[in-house]
């Protein structure tokens, strides 16, 4: 019997001193098998992304910053039909700064251009868009890169594109006479809020008897030009960037303008810049002056220095 089970205790010694150098052959050999994957797999694997992105970022380092400040634009804006002007307004594009500064313009303001003076309005009929902006640049102190004088169908469609003003509420009760009937009614029902297209606008940007004169209807025509603004380049900026071509067709085929496809693609990458950036920000002011019993505007030269800044072209000076 001992003999018996001293030769099993030595069967199992065997088996286990086995067991023990094939494990160690399997850590080695593993060990061995894990430097071998690492080595010539997974860090190869590796090394290449960490190229690949160095190559990536090296590449957009390289890029040029675009500097959008060369952007900036002054356009004249002016809603028209035939001769008589409906509204009008300068429009100054900051992309730089993710701005658009909006000055509303009286058609009643007195300007002169050489030799000839009056009204903007009597400038314009007896001169056309040139002699329009020329006397705007000369009334204001400021240069204006393009104009555009667009019709009432012009003005519908860019308003369907830019996606109209939303939740307008009217600053007092607008009434038309009817012209079937000859009755006063109200445009405006109770000075309502709704949203509000291109003819809508027309007619709030065209009333003839605010309360308030000619300077409650610049307010009206400020307020609703930056409300549209900033509308299409927040709220409908996606719908905007891929519309532009659209929207330019709509200006270049419903107006006097002096925006070519050229001019116009130059500035394209400013403008979907801005509508990229959705922090755009519209804002206006209504032009200081003196109204005379003509009802004929003077503006006070003290405001031609703060539209120099509001524009830009001069830097504010520091407080004393």
């Amino acid at each position: 019997m001992a003999k018996k089970f001293k030769g099993k205790r030595s069967q199992v010694k065997v088996f286990l001193v086995y067991m023990s150098v094939m494990l160690v052959c399997m850590l080695i050999f593993g060990a061995a098998a894990l430097f071998l994957m690492d080595r010539f797999v997974t860090q190869p694997a590796l090394d290449r992304d960490r190229e690949e992105q160095e190559a990536l970022d090296s590449e957009q380092d390289s890029q040029p910053l675009i500097d959008y400040s060369l952007y900036r634009k002054t356009y004249l804006f002016v809603g028209a039909d035939g001769q008589d002007i409906n509204a009008m307004a300068l429009i100054r594009f900051t992309p730089d700064e993710g701005g658009i500064e909006v000055v509303p313009v009286s058609e009643l303001t007195l300007s002169r251009v050489g030799e000839t003076s009056g009204t903007l309005q009597a400038l314009y009929e007896s001169g056309g868009m040139n002699y329009l902006k020329s006397a705007v640049e000369s009334t204001f102190s400021v240069s204006c890169d393009s104009y555009i004088k667009i019709s009432n169908d012009g003005w519908k469609s860019l308003v369907e594109y830019t996606g109209g003003v939303t939740s307008y509420s009217f600053p007092e009760e607008l009434y038309y006479k009817d012209e079937e009937s000859g009755e006063l009614t109200s445009f405006s029902e109770g000075t309502a809020t709704r949203t509000l297209w291109g003819d809508d606008i027309r007619r709030i940007m065209t009333y003839p008897n605010y309360s308030g004169g000619e300077q409650a209807r610049l307010q009206v025509i400020g307020e609703l030009t930056v409300s549209l603004l900033n509308n299409a380049f927040t709220a409908h900026a996606e719908d905007v960037n891929s519309n532009l071509q659209n929207i330019f067709n709509a200006i270049f085929n419903n107006s006097d303008t002096n925006i070519t496809t050229r001019s116009f693609n130059d500035v394209r990458p400013a403008y979907e810049y801005l509508l990229d950036g959705g922090y755009t920000s519209a804002t206006y002011r209504i032009p200081r002056g003196s109204y005379d019993s003509n009802g004929f505007f003077t503006v006070d030269p003290e405001f031609i220095a703060e539209l120099s800044e509001y524009f830009g072209f001069t830097e504010a000076e520091p407080a004393q």
